[in-house]
């Protein structure tokens, strides 16, 4: 059980650095940003998603 606790808080930690990394690129230009980074993003969101951390 605390491994499973492990694997979900390192996630969402992940997939809050990712979304910030994401957020912290993009313009008004250029509102998607670097696709490398959304890929990012999208991975670690799935990650959660299929751990069941709430997001």
């Amino acid at each position: 059980m605390d491994k499973l606790q492990e694997k979900k808080s390192n996630a969402k930690a992940a997939y809050i650095k990712a979304r910030n990394e994401w957020e912290n690129i993009r313009t008004i230009e250029d509102i998607k940003g670097d696709f490398e980074k959304w890929k990012a993003f999208c991975e670690r969101k799935r990650d959660c998603i299929l751990l069941g951390v709430r997001i």
